[in-house]
């Protein structure tokens, strides 16, 4: 009979296998997975954007110490609150990020931001208390936040000159690597020329040294690691040192898992306005403008970069999703000031994630989800002191300062706002005043230059604001 043809067996195989072939049979999980990411769609895999995802939190991970490090020395910021801060808001930005971006972009307390609000107040630039200041930069978050979901971003985007975005990214970077050698104790005060060398041969300053050279390697044999290589080096060290010696500047702690400590003394602190006064008003809005400034343009740079990398961004330079990207990014500072902690922006380790394959926002959740789970680690990271993560600072400025290769310099207006932004930063030890020179210059120069119609009415602004900070300070 026909039925028992052995060629009809063959035939009825092949349609099954080919029928079987054209429509698989594909996991509930895996289908929400490539619906929410189009994970086969932009070539990549689970595995890899997983994979990328783990390597990139071992990179940025050095936050969870450097931030409670840097921000728990300022008077009234509980250590313990800010890691827990820190954890939460990397881990519900990044989510964010991943899931409505869905770019592998990992987000968490910017460096130099941090640096730089302890810098404000530490060196009385501003005359506000932490949560106040804190408060300046949720206004920013919030400003950010409107600019990300209406046309003005472009504006912005196009008002300030490239060059002068550039020096301040590098000012920024050598700020904080300077603050990193101070804590060091690499460069030390000195009653004569202000500041010198420090000794070598103290334990402290030969750890700093001997973890900064590591990174260095690390850096010149292109091993993506380089900052938390020098940071894991540091430890290593400090406690091999510590335990040698009989001290107890970096113990080891009883226990490496508890539960995250409380929110209480920063939830919500900024709301807190009952020592707020008017003449802090400019103070205020000085803050609020600094932050969104550069927390607008390095998220979007890095956004774009990486997005550019991952192959995410065609050629004719079409940025999809990029609404919900800034949001991503602007929203995360808004909800990490709210819980205690500075600016959240998209962190340059994040080319990390591209570097390994990574093209979709699944990156970003895996790095989110460890996020999570290290609020459960705080004894393993609280162990850490500003010497510690010193040399990460420093490896972060040195990744910073490779912009200045970026500016004009044979554009003598670019030129001259680019070193007064540089050199206010670094000897007023003050961004804030880096950057308000680098306007004030810049103004003058392209109005002398006779470039002045070249010049957006916005800076013209910026500059009128930045004149009348400086002498009311």
């Amino acid at each position: 009979m026909i039925h028992n043809s052995p060629h009809i067996y063959y035939i009825g195989f092949i349609v099954s296998l080919d029928t079987t072939l054209a429509t698989p049979t594909v996991p509930k999980s895996t289908s929400i997975i490539e619906t929410i990411f189009n994970v086969s769609q932009r070539k990549s895999t689970v595995g890899t954007e997983l994979y990328a995802g783990f390597i990139t939190f071992l990179a940025m991970s050095y936050i969870l110490a450097v931030n409670p490090a840097i921000l728990g020395d300022i008077p009234g910021m509980d250590r313990g609150a800010v890691f827990t801060a820190t954890a939460l808001a990397a881990g519900i930005a990044t989510l964010i990020m991943g899931i409505f971006g869905n770019y592998p972009v990992m987000l968490a307390p910017g460096m130099s931001m941090n640096g730089f609000f302890k810098g404000l107040l530490f060196s009385g630039s501003v005359a506000l208390v932490w949560h106040e200041a804190l408060f300046g930069i949720f206004l920013s978050g919030v400003v950010y936040l409107i600019f990300s979901l209406t046309p003005i971003r472009k504006t912005m985007i196009e008002a300030i000159p490239e060059d002068l975005k550039l020096a301040i990214t590098v000012s920024l970077g050598l700020f904080i690597a300077f603050l990193g050698l101070k804590n060091a104790g690499i460069i030390v005060a000195n009653p004569f020329i202000l500041v010198s060398m420090g000794k070598i041969t103290e334990p402290q300053v030969m750890i700093a040294y001997i973890s900064i050279f590591i990174a260095l390697a690390c850096m010149i044999r292109d091993i993506k690691l380089a900052t938390f290589i020098s940071f894991v080096a540091s430890m290593v060290l400090t406690l091999g040192a510590d335990m040698l010696m009989g001290t107890s500047n970096a113990p080891i702690p009883e226990t490496f898992i508890s539960i995250p400590p409380s929110l209480a003394p920063s939830f919500g602190a900024i709301f807190n306005f009952s020592g707020f006064t008017p003449e802090k008003l400019f103070d205020l809005f000085f803050i609020v403008m600094v932050f969104f400034i550069v927390d607008f343009f390095d998220g979007l740079s890095t956004i774009v970069g990486v997005g550019k990398d991952a192959g995410i961004i065609d050629e004719n330079g079409k940025v999809p999703n990029a609404k919900s990207a800034l949001v991503a990014d602007a929203g995360g500072t808004v909800i990490g000031t709210v819980l205690g902690t500075t600016s959240i922006t998209a962190f340059s380790e994040s080319g990390i994630a591209s570097s390994q394959g990574a093209k979709t926002g699944l990156a970003a959740v895996m790095t989110a989800g460890l996020f999570f789970l290290s609020l459960f680690f705080y004894p393993i990271f609280s162990v850490f002191s500003t010497a510690i993560v010193a040399p990460a600072m420093v490896v972060v400025g040195i990744y910073m300062v490779g912009r200045l290769g970026k500016i004009q310099w044979d554009k003598k207006e670019s030129r001259i706002a680019a070193f007064f932004t540089i050199m206010f930063t670094v000897l007023s030890f003050s961004p804030a005043n880096g950057m308000a020179m680098g306007f004030i210059t810049y103004a003058f120069s392209m109005l002398v230059a006779g470039k002045g119609k070249e010049v957006h009415p916005l800076i013209y602004g910026l500059s009128v604001i930045f004149i009348a900070y400086l002498v009311m300070m």
